[in-house]
């Protein structure tokens, strides 16, 4: 059973978190990129249509890629710390620990 209070889960998640969320702003920007600045010119073989140069078809697909695995790293950390197992409660035998304070 992995312990999930540790330090070092708290750290791979917290940077399995980081890099979801920088893949996903990536992944939008060269979307975005792709979609507003794509050299497009127009194929008149036998009828004139807009068409895609390869590279922006890459990088488009590229972009579609990185939001996708950008959000399933970031969601998947996200539930690791919101559904971690609760601390476990020490053993104390049924004895009862002292009570400090006053009164």
């Amino acid at each position: 059973m992995v312990d999930t209070h540790s330090r070092r889960y708290l750290l791979v998640v917290r940077r399995m978190f980081w890099a979801g969320v920088l893949l996903l702003g990536f992944g939008l920007a060269a979307g975005w990129s792709a979609r507003r600045h794509r050299a497009t010119s127009w194929d008149c073989d036998p009828t004139c249509r807009p068409a895609t140069g390869a590279t922006w078809r890459t990088v488009s697909d590229a972009a579609l890629v990185s939001v996708v695995l950008g959000t399933a790293l970031a969601t998947a950390a996200f539930l690791m710390i919101m559904l971690r197992s609760p601390r476990s409660e020490p053993d104390t035998g049924g004895r009862q620990p002292p009570h400090e304070g006053g009164s």
